[in-house]
Order: structure tokens, then C-alpha cells, then sequence
């Protein structure tokens, strides 16, 4: 897509044997200890986390635990068949690493935002944004769109009010959870529709949203990314839909729990408009705007108004493509042959088996399997991701030498009981001493310290420093396959201990 770049971080929910923060550590050693998929980064990179934490992938992707949850980041993306590639070959990573454990049997990864105890997990978008995301008139341009966004892209969320009570069921996971309209914090920050975290992205900004769900349907996936690249393409313009939501927090709750339109959302200027029509503001402005000028583009417009009238008119024509109303076909079809029906406990495993990421189990591979679920990209392409990186972005320059960098060894020189003695120190807590790991930010801090014997190398999305010799990455638009290589052929001197 013109102009655009994208990607998203997924944070797996897990069930089986195994407790969650367990299963979470295992697959991520798995995965770095054969040197088939990427290679260990040794720093913590953030308060609190261990050594090893994570690393990055031949895919230019990145793995690691965030919060006692494996979670999986796809490289920088500027196509919609790469996107979805990427973000599913995470997925076959993961259950490639169970299968060389043999543990397939003993630990289910899934790909949902919320469990029946009151948990969430995230499910983050990354975009690129020439302008500041702080700025009021880019919140004012996102927030209607996003609030409204989650009648396609939403991927359904069976909850119950008390024990003994019926199962309800709304159209999106992560917008149950939703606290604050703005903020810019992530954990601590309430959850809000708007994160306001501004970083830099190249000579760009990064938009940061984390109110999605982590869709199944490859194509909801491939809407949902193509209708906000766009639309943060028109806040980059400066257009504005001419209008606010009175409470974008209530609107969003309560657009979720309708399964049926007209999904009203309360503006200050026209009172109750439904979401349909807030959406069409955006498609139509983007269609003035972009419509011919790339395949991608023309995808997302025609296919944005196709649901939109789908919407408006039977919701069920949209099953196969939207989350939500394929996963409700499958569980009215239960709950109608259940003696209970909608009060069986048993729907919690049907609505969990739709997101399991193991297609032995998985209720969504089965309705692919049958052809009852659209198919975006070919299962070739996904298996190509898991070792490519995707075309036009620095991901190629990482990945040329990420891969360079497992096939010297490089992670034989962590010396890791120095790392963890040489970054770490003793605190007192409640009476209880604990261990608190420092981190490393970058690799300046590095080049600061000159802590070169105790990590020898340090890879990030921007840059990778091997023993004192930085690459940057800093332009996400670039391909560095020239610098890239030039970097790699100074590996073996730069690694070598003699």
C-alpha cells in the first residue's frame, strides 16, 4: 500500500498441562536454541525482565515473553498479503517449536484477547504516521473510526453476568476492556482507545493501537489493517470527519454488545448516528482520495463498502469473513442443540476452540478446511514467512544479518552468569531479597559503557551493534541490502576471540 508500513505484535493466551508463564518459556527457548527460526538477544531490554528475554527471527520478526505471555511481533510490512503472512507465520513458529518438543499434546496456544476470569490479552498495530500522534486533530480523526472499526473487525467475545446465567455474546473481545478515551501508557494507562505514546519511526512517527482484537479470518485481518493504514493516511492529510463522540468509552462498549445494527454511536454535532454511517465518512473521503492508485488500496475500498452494506443489511452474508458473525453461526447452531442451550458450559470450549492456533483443535481451521472460511493468502506464502522477511522494508536488512550472526555461533560468547552478576543486583523487598535485572535501552547505552565482554551483541528494530560496530536500520521505508551485507562480512572478524 502506498505510502504505508505496518505491523502487529500478538500475545498468546495458552491452556493445557503446563501453566501459561511456563509454556511461554519453553517454546520461546525452543525456538532460539536450534538456530532454525533466529537467535537469542541477550540484554533485557526493559525493567524486570531476565536476560534472553526474547530474540529476533530470520523473518525480521520478533519473539519473546512480555509479561509471563509469549508474544510474537511481525516485521515491518508495506503489502496486505504480507501482513497477514507475517502475523500467521508467527503462529507456525510456535507450533513448529511444540512439535520439535513433542509437546503438542501438552500446550495450546491461542490467539483471543479475554478469558472467563476477567484477563485480556493484547493485541497491538503498528503505523506509520508523519504526524504527531499527540496532536488533537490526529485523536480527533481516529478515535470515531476506531470506536466504529470493531463491527468488522471485531472477533466476538462469549461472556455470562453470573454463575447459572445464559451466555451473552458481543461482537469484540478487547473493547470490554477499554477504561480511558486517551492515554499514553500502555499497561498503566487505563487501556485507552488512543495510545498517545509517541515514538520515533525513521523520519516518521509510530501510531500505536492497542484496541483491536486478534483476528482468525485472514481476511477481517486484512481489512482491519488496510482501513486504519488509510485512515491514518487522512489524519495525516488533515482531514476530519466533523464530528465527536460524546463518550468514546461507553460508545465502544456498548457498539459491542449489539450484535445486530444499527450500532449507534452519540455525536455532539448530529446526536445518534450509526456506526455504518460514521464508517462511510471515512471510506468515502479515502475513496476521493486513493482509489486507483494501488492494488492494495482499490482492495481495501471495495471490500470496506462490501461489508459495510453487509452490515447494514444481514450480518450473517459476512460469514467466512467477519470474526464475530462466523464464530455466532457456530454457536447458535450449538446452543440450538443443546438441552441447556444458551446456558451450557460448554460453549466456553466451542468459542475457545475457534481461536486455538493448532489446527488439530482449532474450531476456525476446521471451517477453513471445509472452505466455509475466505483465504487470503496461499499456506505457501505463510510457510515462507516464518524464514523471509517481506519486501520494500528494513526487515531485509535484519534479517540478512540476524541470519549471518546464528550461522557464526554468536550466541556461544554470552558468558550468561556474567550477564546476569554484571546486570543485576540485590534488593530488599518485604523482608525478602530479589534479584533486579537493569536493562539496556539501546545500543548507545552500550557504546557508553563499553559492556562489550558481557553482551557481545545487541539487535533492535532500528539497529544491530556488534562488539562496538552499529548498523542502523533508522529509515523503516529502506531495504540496508547492501549495508546489510557489507555488516555481515565483518561478522566473523568482529566475533572472533583471538
Amino acid at each position: 500500500m502506498r505510502g504505508a508500513l505496518f505491523g502487529t505484535e500478538t500475545e498468546f493466551a495458552s491452556a493445557g498441562e503446563y501453566q501459561p508463564a511456563h509454556a511461554a518459556i519453553i517454546v520461546k527457548n525452543q525456538v532460539f536454541s536450534t538456530g532454525e527460526f533466529g537467535i537469542i538477544d541477550p540484554a533485557p531490554r526493559e525493567w524486570g525482565e531476565t536476560p534472553g528475554n526474547g530474540g529476533f527471527l530470520f523473518n525480521g520478526g520478533r519473539l519473546y515473553i512480555d509479561s509471563g505471555h509469549l508474544e510474537y511481533a511481525t516485521p515491518e510490512c508495506r503489502t496486505l498479503r504480507g501482513i497477514v503472512a507475517h502475523e500467521m507465520a508467527g503462529e507456525r513458529v510456535v507450533l513448529q517449536a511444540l512439535d520439535q518438543l513433542d509437546s503438542r499434546s501438552k500446550a495450546f496456544f491461542i490467539k483471543n484477547n479475554a478469558d472467563y476470569f476477567g484477563n485480556t490479552y493484547g493485541y497491538h498495530e503498528n503505523y506509520c504516521l508523519a504526524a504527531n500522534p499527540r496532536r488533537p486533530e490526529v485523536v480527533g480523526t481516529l478515535m470515531p473510526f476506531l470506536v466504529t472499526r470493531q463491527i468488522f473487525a471485531g472477533a466476538g467475545l462469549l461472556y455470562r453476568y453470573g454463575p447459572g446465567s445464559d451466555y451473552e455474546y458481543q461482537i469484540a473481545q478487547r473493547s470490554a476492556f477499554v477504561e480511558v478515551d486517551q492515554s499514553s501508557r500502555v499497561r498503566f494507562g487505563g487501556r485507552p482507545i488512543i495510545n498517545l505514546r509517541d515514538e520515533p519511526l525513521g523520519a516518521r512517527r509510530r501510531l500505536h493501537v492497542i484496541v483491536g482484537d486478534a483476528n482468525r479470518s485472514e481476511f477481517a485481518t486484512a481489512l482491519k489493517i488496510g482501513t486504519t493504514a488509510l485512515v491514518a493516511q487522512l489524519a495525516d492529510g488533515g482531514w476530519s470527519p466533523g464530528i465527536e463522540l460524546i463518550n468514546p468509552v461507553q460508545a465502544m462498549r456498548a457498539i459491542a454488545k449489539q450484535t445486530e445494527g444499527p450500532w449507534l454511536a452519540f455525536t455532539l454535532e448530529h446526536g445518534a448516528v450509526p456506526a455504518v454511517a460514521v464508517q462511510r465518512m471515512y471510506l468515502d473521503e479515502a475513496k476521493r482520495r486513493f482509489a486507483g492508485r494501488d492494488e492494495d488500496t482499490d482492495w481495501t475500498l471495495a471490500n470496506w463498502a462490501r461489508v459495510l452494506t453487509g452490515l447494514e443489511e444481514d450480518p450473517k452474508r459476512l460469514r467466512g469473513q467477519v470474526d464475530w458473525v462466523s464464530k455466532l453461526e457456530v454457536l447458535e447452531s450449538f446452543a440450538d442443540g443443546s438441552p441447556s442451550g444458551w446456558g451450557d458450559d460448554d460453549l466456553c470450549k466451542v468459542e475457545l476452540a475457534y481461536h486455538h492456533i493448532d489446527p488439530a483443535v482449532s474450531l476456525y481451521s476446521t471451517l477453513k478446511e471445509r472452505e466455509e472460511m475466505e483465504i487470503f493468502v496461499p499456506a505457501g506464502a505463510v510457510l515462507q514467512a516464518v524464514q523471509t522477511p517481506p519486501e520494500g522494508t528494513r526487515a531485509l536488512g535484519r534479517s540478512k544479518v540476524v541470519r549471518r550472526l546464528s550461522e557464526l555461533d554468536a550466541e556461544s560468547l554470552i558468558h550468561w552468569k556474567n550477564l546476569r552478576q554484571g546486570l543485576g543486583e540485590l534488593t530488599l523487598w518485604d523482608e525478602n531479597l530479589y534479584l533486579v535485572y537493569q536493562y539496556i535501552e539501546d545500543w548507545r547505552d552500550l557504546l557508553t559503557t563499553g559492556a562489550w565482554d558481557i553482551v557481545p551483541y545487541l539487535i533492535d528494530w532500528s539497529a544491530i551493534a556488534v562488539r562496538g560496530q552499529v548498523l542502523e536500520l533508522a529509515d523503516p521505508f529502506e531495504r540496508y541490502e547492501s549495508e546489510a551485507g557489507e555488516f555481515a562480512n565483518k561478522l566473523p572478524e568482529l566475533l572472533s576471540t583471538e
